[in-house]
């Protein structure tokens, strides 16, 4: 009977191995927040994560009070020149608020981020230059 309770243990305890190995430990994301305001009465918030292991981030995107519906969305950084470029765009298209989006990106792009160099963007049909923007803020290591 002791021999099958410790069979039984180490069956579960090996299970239980089995199941986070190839995954990524929970506090190895890098962290991002941004506040979005402009002229107008429209603000807006992100939350982000970022994994290193496998180069996506991964976002939720919360807005209101903008002067009517979001043409564009973008993520802005460095393109490579060092000027700014809406490089990752944020598909609104299902207008869900908040809004979850995703981006594999590229190494480049990982370090414009994680220097601090990205910036949110959103805009409307009454302002098509950007009616909300804010800088993406790293929040932890």
């Amino acid at each position: 009977m002791k021999r099958l309770t410790i069979l039984a243990a180490m069956s579960v305890l090996l299970a239980g191995c089995g199941m986070d190995y190839m995954s990524e430990p929970a506090n190895s994301k890098v962290r991002f927040t941004a506040a979005l305001a402009g002229d107008s009465t429209g603000k807006g918030s992100l939350t982000a994560a970022y994994s290193r292991a496998t180069q996506i981030l991964q976002w939720q995107l919360s807005y209101s009070g903008l002067s009517g519906p979001v043409t564009w969305g973008y993520l802005v950084g460095p393109d490579g020149t060092g000027a700014k470029a809406e490089i990752v765009p944020i598909n609104l298209a299902d207008e869900s608020n908040p809004h979850p989006g995703s981006a594999t990106l590229t190494a480049q792009q990982a370090e414009g981020l994680m220097a601090g160099q990205w910036s949110v963007l959103l805009k409307t049909e009454q302002r098509p230059a950007g009616e909300i923007v804010g800088d993406i803020v790293r929040t932890s290591r």
